[in-house]
């Protein structure tokens, strides 16, 4: 006897258990594996099934977003549909498109419109899973090395997972942890007063592959107390408790100043404090 599988999403009424709409998203035919690459599903063939069953699931998210208003708040006037408006929404492995129910002014003079795009009313059509993605990747690697991550994870290249947006979201969240970490939490816990503090500067180049620039500056500080250094045996010698921090040159040094203050506060800088700051004499330490 033969047998297929069906995966089938439904639509049920929670009160009644009626089953209001049904779709049959996929048929698979039950067939034995001749080899290994047959058992289960395809990486490309994952990516479809979950597409569309985000799609199942989005249609109907999609009817129930709605600011809710019933009158203008403009002029106070009723508000009447306008139609529907098509909009993208980027989830982490799939890409979509919405239909929004529009909203205007009945009054003609007001001529008011209401949001009617996932960018409008969410702020962002890029889901925060996928941000996420495409911001832990442009940290990691070049933004075109990125884009290729992506498109293999994805199983093919996706125009939202271009370089130019991983360097957006990589810059803003960059640019956000920045300024988060401009003043240490007042939470933080410091080290005890140190009388003494080691501070060792250096610099670097970081290669990126942009058609502008090939690499960027950066400067890496290591500050520790001196009693931290323990000999391994004859010939070396460890850190064993430090405080790094790291940043790009390219702000005249504002960020890696202010990181260095926060990472010898850390360690016990106090106004008694002996520092001895050791660097290999470039203008940029």
């Amino acid at each position: 006897m033969d047998y297929e599988l069906r995966v089938i999403v439904e639509k049920v009424a929670v009160s009644s258990q009626e089953v209001v709409k049904r779709d049959t998203i996929k048929t698979y035919d039950i067939q034995r594996p001749e080899s290994i690459i047959d058992l289960g599903l395809r990486h490309a063939e994952q990516i479809s099934l979950l597409e569309k069953i985000q799609n199942a699931v989005l249609t109907e998210q999609a009817v129930l977003i709605d600011s809710g208003e019933e009158v203008c708040p403009k002029c106070g006037q009723k508000l009447r549909k306008n139609g529907a408006q098509v909009s993208d929404f980027h989830a982490v492995f799939s890409d979509h498109k919405l239909r929004l129910q529009r909203h205007c002014c009945s009054n003609t003079e007001c001529n008011w419109q209401g949001a009617s795009t996932i960018q409008a009313v969410f702020g962002t059509n890029i889901h925060p899973d996928l941000a996420k993605l495409q911001c832990e990747q442009g940290a990691l690697y070049s933004y075109r090395e990125a884009e290729l991550n992506l498109g293999k994870l994805n199983g093919q290249p996706r125009s939202v997972n271009n370089h130019a947006q991983v360097k957006r979201i990589t810059d803003k969240v960059g640019g956000l942890l920045a300024a988060q970490n401009g003043s240490p939490p007042a939470t933080q816990k410091c080290a005890a007063p140190a009388r003494d503090l080691i501070i060792q500067v250096d610099g670097g180049h970081i290669p990126i592959q942009e058609k502008d620039q090939r690499s960027f500056e950066a400067l890496a500080a290591v500050v520790y107390r001196p009693e931290a250094i323990q000999t391994v045996d004859n010939y070396h010698r460890e850190i064993i408790e430090k405080t790094c921090v790291i940043s790009a040159q390219d702000d005249h040094l504002h960020s890696i100043k202010t990181f260095l203050i926060h990472g010898a506060l850390k360690q016990g800088l106090c106004s008694a404090t002996h520092v001895t700051a050791l660097a290999d004499g470039a203008k940029n330490c």
